[in-house]
């Protein structure tokens, strides 16, 4: 039995074979160019928060270790921390008042969040770093059958064309790959200092609150701030606590609120 001349499998496949060139080609320019936007994105969030990122962990822990309960969360906004990281450690100071397992429990989906995060920033780079070779190697064979054909033909210029469109396709799946690699590794190296940052100061606000329930303090429970209305309501509370010092009011008298002593939540 001839499998070429009595079949038809070998034309189905050589014809699904060229239908898959062009979306191929396609795939691999909008990689190139998906893969400059995340160059540039880098750049950027380089400028925009690496730069910035001016952590010194001792410093803000000994703060933490000597301010009073009241003043974790300024504290926590004097810090030169990210967003992200304020948010997360601000949403635990102001919910000291749980008991151990919910704190440690709200502390660990504020991580988990935050790692969540990055994962998803890290995810396109990740996949393209793995499809782009894919994609080159396809680029690459398709065309190499109707050269080689040309070839028994004696069809240099045919030949050469498919080579050209071969070799092009796998430099350009290679380039994306290596571009997405390296952002992936840069971005990969800076989130996991971000995350061992916040993981390290998180457990000193814990370690903080359990002090306080030894001493009898009540402290503040039932907050639930989102990313930006935290950082902005920690501000104006901190900013509202230095104007009372300020003007020599001291704290205002609170009744049975949180952060005195002698008083127990629950």
């Amino acid at each position: 039995m001839n499998l070429y001349q009595e079949t038809f499998l070998p034309s189905t496949l050589h014809d699904i074979a060229m239908g898959l060139l062009i979306p191929t080609m396609v795939l691999i320019i909008f990689l190139i160019l998906i893969s400059m936007y995340f160059i540039g994105q880098v750049i950027v969030e380089f400028f925009t928060e690496r730069r910035h990122f001016r952590q010194n962990i001792p410093s803000i822990i000994n703060d933490i270790n000597k301010e009073g309960y009241e003043g974790i969360t300024a504290v926590l906004m004097k810090a030169r921390l990210l967003q992200y990281q304020k948010a997360a450690l601000i949403m635990v100071s102001e919910n000291m008042g749980l008991s151990e397992e919910m704190l440690f429990a709200l502390a660990q989906s504020e991580v988990n969040g935050t790692e969540k995060h990055y994962k998803r920033r890290l995810a396109w780079t990740d996949v393209i770093s793995k499809v782009a070779p894919m994609l080159g190697l396809m680029g690459t064979l398709i065309p190499l059958g109707p050269g080689i054909v040309s070839l028994g033909q004696g069809d240099t210029l045919a030949l050469s064309q498919s080579l050209l469109v071969a070799f092009d396709a796998t430099i350009c799946g290679l380039v994306c790959a290596v571009a997405s690699l390296i952002v992936s590794k840069i971005r990969s190296g800076w989130y996991t200092e971000y995350l061992n940052v916040l993981e390290s100061i998180m457990s000193c606000v814990i370690d903080k609150a359990a002090l306080a329930r030894t001493e009898g303090v009540m402290l503040p429970s039932g907050y639930r701030g989102d990313a930006v209305s935290s950082i902005t309501g920690s501000k104006k509370r901190a900013v509202k606590a230095a104007q009372r010092k300020t003007d020599g009011r001291g704290p205002v008298d609170r009744g049975n609120r949180p952060y005195e002593k002698g008083n127990t939540h629950g």
